[in-house]
């Protein structure tokens, strides 16, 4: 199941009157559509793509998060925590 979007401080009252109320809400189907057309789109091409293809992408999937673990930009990563100790 999709997790909710949230829309801000009005998200939770459907029944506001405010300027934030339904017109905010409808520009938030638009996106969540489009994203999950987005998503389709994405697994069909990863879908049709050859093993050898899928392989290459892990690869550079597996590089992408060596590199940000050794960064220190996950949160909750040591590095990260160490960063974070010496700059307070």
């Amino acid at each position: 199941m999709p997790r909710p979007l949230c829309l801000g401080q009005n998200a939770g009252s459907m029944n506001d009157n405010s300027s934030h109320g339904p017109k905010d809400y409808s520009e938030a189907v638009a996106l969540r559509k489009r994203q999950l057309e987005g998503k389709e789109r994405m697994r069909k091409r990863l879908a049709a793509l050859g093993f050898s293809e899928k392989i290459k992408i892990l690869e550079k999937l597996r590089d992408r998060e060596k590199a940000i673990a050794a960064s220190g930009l996950r949160r909750g990563s040591p590095a990260g925590q160490k960063k974070a100790a010496k700059r307070n």
